[in-house]
């Protein structure tokens, strides 16, 4: 017999759409690991550069400070290390979205992998 059966072709057609199915579910999960990730550097940029500001205008300011003072130069030193910990805690929060989306694009890895060769 010649050519394959009516069962066959649909039993190949309905694999078919399956596997598109999937490819297009993987599709909608990649779009949105990548909407997010770039949504947080966005954020995570804005952050820094406020405090890249923020640390600026002090230095602006030395006179009103009153870094020449000792009392001036200790909350000075302050204000220094708490945007140190703001810039660790942006920097800490970009590692943890870093490795949960890697741990989400390993698993659609395997939807954009090629099928094995028929042989």
């Amino acid at each position: 017999q010649a050519g394959l059966s009516i069962g066959a072709i649909q039993e190949t057609q309905a694999a078919l759409y399956r596997q598109l199915e999937a490819v297009a579910e993987a599709d909608r999960a990649l779009v949105e690991v990548l909407t997010s990730a770039h949504a947080a550097t966005l954020d995570g940029v804005r952050r820094l550069d406020a405090i890249a500001a923020e640390i600026d205008r002090a230095v602006d300011n030395q006179a009103a400070i009153g870094l020449d003072t000792t009392t001036g130069a200790r909350e000075f030193g302050k204000f220094l290390l708490a945007k140190q910990h703001e810039i660790l805690a942006v920097v800490s929060a970009a590692r943890e979205l870093d490795t949960a989306k890697v741990a989400v694009l390993q698993k659609l890895r395997q939807h954009y992998s090629a099928p094995p060769a028929a042989g």
